[in-house]
């Protein structure tokens, strides 16, 4: 009667570890799912991009062109301004603006959502040294990075005054600081250099830390969540738990500039190509 029991009880116990072990490998398959593309099309010289809360796209190039597209890749409206020169960044996570930069002419453009120009202008000698990358604040102000002191600063664009500066912490005094993006998400300020490193500022400018992720492109926001690229794999971080998701894998993700995720769907920009995923 004994031997019966425990030979049920082991029984049990092995049915149990089968059926957990199925479900481990059933799931394992489900975060490792290859994402499907379902739209694609060419452009010209995309330097950055960006969507709106709508999820809207807008692509800059290098002759200071903005283009709005929809969701299925068709164009909008357009922007063609006096200055044929590379928009370096260009921002449209504010709800009735959008804001792109002029890196060779240290200058800012700002439009409405019908890209009708509502504001340009210079940045200040007095501001910042030489600036390679900014991102719209919330409050309507400018974020941007001083390559000269390698600081990030924070300008008031009515009074021209700097509001808030701070030194980008520098693991060695000879490391390089090349930076590809700057962006506020949430009160908080992203940062992501060329060395695939992503560093967190509060509000104030103040340095948080550097969050333990790489990324392979310019990373974007989607809710609670980073969105990020590793090897072939897109992947979530929770800006508020940390826990990482895998989202997907796709076949290569070589040359990818930026990865944005708006609509349900993965848009990966290249220099002369825009790839849709779901």
């Amino acid at each position: 009667m004994i031997m019966r029991c425990k030979s049920k009880s082991l029984l049990i116990k092995q049915g149990l570890i089968f059926i957990f072990f199925i479900i481990y490998i059933y799931s394992g398959n489900l975060s490792a799912q290859e994402l499907k593309l379902v739209n694609e099309w060419s452009v010209n010289d995309v330097v950055d991009a960006t969507s709106d809360f709508s999820g809207n796209l807008y692509l800059a190039n290098e002759d200071g062109v903005i283009l709005k597209y929809d969701k299925n890749g068709a164009v909008q409206i357009s922007y063609s301004g006096p200055l044929k020169s590379p928009i370096y960044s260009i921002d449209a996570s504010h709800t009735s603006k959008i804001f792109g930069f002029y890196r060779d002419q240290q200058s800012y453009l700002i439009l409405d959502r019908f890209l009708n120009p509502l504001n340009e202008a210079n940045l200040s000698p007095s501001v910042a040294g030489f600036v390679t990358e900014t991102a719209y604040s919330a409050d309507n102000n400018l974020w941007l990075f001083d390559q000269s002191d390698l600081s990030i600063k924070k300008v008031n664009l009515f009074s021209n005054v700097v509001v808030t500066s701070s030194a980008i912490p520098l693991v060695t005094a000879d490391e390089e600081w090349d930076l590809l993006q700057i962006k506020e998400y949430q009160n908080r300020i992203y940062l992501y250099n060329s060395s695939k490193d992503i560093y967190l500022f509060d509000n104030l400018g103040n340095y948080i830390r550097k969050l333990g992720i790489s990324s392979d492109c310019q990373i974007c926001f989607d809710g609670s969540q980073l969105v990020f690229i590793q090897d072939t794999k897109i992947l979530a971080l929770n800006i508020y738990n940390n826990e990482i998701t895998e989202i997907g894998a796709i076949d290569s993700t070589n040359n990818v500039l930026k990865i944005i995720s708006a609509n349900n769907f993965i848009y990966l920009i290249f220099r002369n190509k825009i790839s849709v995923y779901e």
